[in-house]
């Protein structure tokens, strides 16, 4: 086992009684990498998700997330980790600071509120109701909700959806912040451009397997087509025919 690895999957199945959600996908991410994770509606990527955040254990396999095996000790990774939700409804009659003292309740390690505002330009706006603010600024206040027991992962599904380009731009500044920090993110995007530019590996499911993982820059020299974009690794490795490679 790698030790500089925040999450070791070996040989991880789940499943729901025939469907087999997630087959024999080995994988590791180290820390403090931004793990991207891609491929279509139902390939696995959510429940593989849901397991490694300890919402859901294994059937077969050994998974390990930051030292924790996800069998017997799911539950004691809750303090450790977060995981981004777009739904800012139970925040929404809130102003942003009591939204942030709120959800760090919930949890014994704790974050500087002020400091965690200030770090997503979140400070003018400490007073305002978080349904009254813009898309962008709603979306930073879920992020900065992310981080308010100080984790060592946060996993992120679609965090970008329905953001405009500069948003979007200032949103990646902000994760690439958390990585330099020690932090490490784990993301499923179907934003194939993002993913591509900001990601230091890529895996790709189909139909609940691991068919290929690298750098992106790798995954595009792979592709016997020549692509040059993650698009092609997209349409050659999660919907075109390809093998079940662990990696």
């Amino acid at each position: 086992m790698d030790h500089d690895a925040i999450i070791h999957a070996d040989r991880v199945s789940k499943h729901y009684g025939a469907n087999n959600a997630v087959k024999q996908v080995s994988f590791q991410v180290n820390r403090g990498e931004i793990f991207g994770l891609i491929g279509k509606n139902g390939a696995g990527k959510s429940t593989l998700l849901e397991l490694l955040s300890g919402n859901l254990a294994p059937d077969e396999g050994s998974l390990r997330v930051h030292g924790f095996d996800m069998r017997a000790e799911g539950h004691k990774l809750k303090e450790h980790i977060n995981i981004f939700s777009q739904s800012t409804s139970l925040v929404d009659r809130l102003t942003v600071r009591e939204a942030l003292d709120m959800f760090q309740g919930f949890y014994s390690r704790h974050c500087d509120i002020d400091a965690v505002m200030e770090q997503f330009g979140l400070t003018p706006y400490a007073d305002k109701i978080v349904r009254r603010l813009s898309g962008g600024l709603r979306q930073r206040t879920t992020l900065a909700i992310a981080i308010v027991n100080d984790p060592a992962l946060i996993f992120l599904d679609e965090p970008t959806t329905g953001l405009d380009v500069q948003t979007k731009k200032e949103y990646w500044a902000i994760l690439s912040s958390l990585r330099l920090q020690g932090k490490t993110i784990v993301i499923v995007s179907h934003d194939l451009t993002e993913m591509q530019a900001h990601c230091d590996r890529i895996g790709v499911m189909r139909e609940g397997r691991f068919v290929a993982c690298n750098e992106p820059s790798l995954l595009i020299s792979s592709l016997p087509s020549g692509g040059l974009t993650m698009e092609a690794v997209y349409m050659h490795y999660a919907v075109g025919e390809a093998g079940g490679v662990e990696v």
